[in-house]
């Protein structure tokens, strides 16, 4: 008995061993013995939480409206109102977030209430008889006033924990954990969509998915900001609107070319990118025939080819830079949409969704980290804050201009004219982005 135990130990001990061999190999390995490790490991775990509810309501949110009837053009609006909520709301937001010296709290309790929204969407249907494709699209809305401000904050926050030579991969790596997490979410979720009736399959994996996600808010709460960030850090105070405080704004803005230019370039691509953002869930289920399970299948290959994208971009970003990177992938962005404007059914998708997954991790890593670069850091909140209300600028305006067009000119056509527009991004990014 005695051999036995000490056999047992020795393999326990040994699997331990190599557990942590391959743990130290994996990408978001980052050791605990420094305040930045622990931010950052807390923040990565928090990250893979909130992957499950951010990847279930990415793929499946639009084809639960349509499971329920929705038109086309309600399908554009449950996509844009989101984007106007956050035209009007980030900029107060990033101001509400800039007074505060110690923004922690102020994210926890976003963050609260965002799950909540998703939750009440999942009870919806048990509530609302009639009219619930509208009632889908308001409390879609609703959530986007807490995302707003947690996005905004932790986004504001990855510099204060991270120093500038590991910023670069901790933004990579979050963003590949997002992605692994919704790429599994989406592969469960699509096989369970195909097992339960409608409207009980979704929202069984909304709640589900919303529930879990709360386990994300324990991990924010143990990210400690250092002293020298938060008490270097000047709160400002309440100040009333005026004509004069808004032409200082704007002076001060226009100071800053590098923003003012990297925001033209970026404003024209997204509209290339906003123009079909109704009409894929669209395109997949009622041209192409999709069923829920294929849905899902497509979601995985995406969120997949992404991961692999994160691995290889962030590498090859270290050594080219930021700006080739930008270029690069977006151009693969723009062929993406291109080549589903012509496919003649779902199984095509695949590898179209295997480029489009690949070259937007590269495209939405640069964008970000050249963001970042642009933006004066004693404002990083606020000039966040005014380049995500002009992007979403496009994100409201785009899938109902995306939607009107495909009624017009029909939907693959419209996919060829976002590709247009998406090269001429690409083009304006060459010129304009040092």
């Amino acid at each position: 008995m005695r051999r036995i135990s000490k056999l047992a130990a020795r393999l326990t001990s040994g699997g331990k061993e190599l557990v942590s061999r391959i743990g130290q190999r994996l990408p978001w390995h980052t050791t605990v013995d420094t305040l930045e490790g622990r931010n950052t490991r807390n923040l990565y775990a928090e990250t893979t939480w909130f992957g499950i509810v951010n990847g279930l309501a990415a793929t499946f949110v639009s084809v639960f409206a349509l499971r329920m009837g929705a038109t086309t053009t309600q399908v554009g609006w449950l996509a844009a109102l989101p984007a106007l909520v956050n035209i009007v709301w980030l900029i107060p937001a990033a101001r509400i977030i800039e007074r505060q010296r110690r923004r922690l709290p102020l994210i926890l309790w976003s963050g609260l209430l965002q799950r909540l929204g998703y939750i009440f969407m999942a009870l919806m249907p048990l509530l609302i008889a009639a009219g619930r494709v509208e009632a889908l699209i308001v409390i879609n809305t609703l959530i986007t006033l807490p995302a707003a401000v947690i996005n905004t904050a932790i986004t504001s926050l990855i510099p204060d924990l991270t120093s500038p030579e590991r910023r670069g991969d901790v933004v990579s790596v979050r963003w590949l954990i997002l992605a692994v997490a919704a790429t599994g979410a989406a592969l469960l979720g699509g096989w369970f969509l195909d097992l339960v009736p409608v409207p009980l399959n979704y929202q069984l994996l909304l709640g589900t998915g919303a529930v879990l996600s709360l386990i994300s808010l324990r991990y924010l709460r143990r990210i400690r900001v250092p002293d020298t960030v938060l008490y270097g850090r000047e709160t400002r105070p309440r100040e009333r609107y005026s004509w004069q405080r808004l032409r200082t704004s704007l002076a001060s803005v226009r100071s800053h070319r590098q923003f003012l230019r990297f925001s033209l370039a970026s404003f024209i691509f997204y509209w290339g990118l906003y123009l079909p953002g109704a009409l894929w869930s669209v395109f997949r289920v009622r041209d192409l025939g999709a069923s829920d399970g294929w849905i899902g299948l497509i979601a995985v290959i995406v969120d997949g080819s992404t991961i692999a994208g994160y691995f290889l971009w962030a590498k090859i970003s270290a050594k080219r830079g930021n700006r080739w990177v930008l270029v690069v992938t977006a151009l693969g962005v723009t062929v993406y949409s291109l080549l589903t404007a012509v496919v003649p059914t779902i199984g095509w998708m695949i590898p179209t969704s295997l480029l489009g997954g690949f070259a937007w991790a590269g495209c939405n890593l640069a964008m970000f980290n050249v963001m970042l670069g642009v933006c004066p850091p004693e404002r990083r909140p606020t000039y966040i804050a005014m380049y995500t209300a002009l992007m979403n600028v496009t994100a409201f305006a785009g899938p109902l201009l995306g939607a009107a067009l495909s009624g017009w000119i029909g939907i693959r056509p419209a996919f060829v004219v976002s590709s247009a527009v998406r090269g001429l991004g690409v083009l304006l990014f060459l010129a304009l982005v040092r």
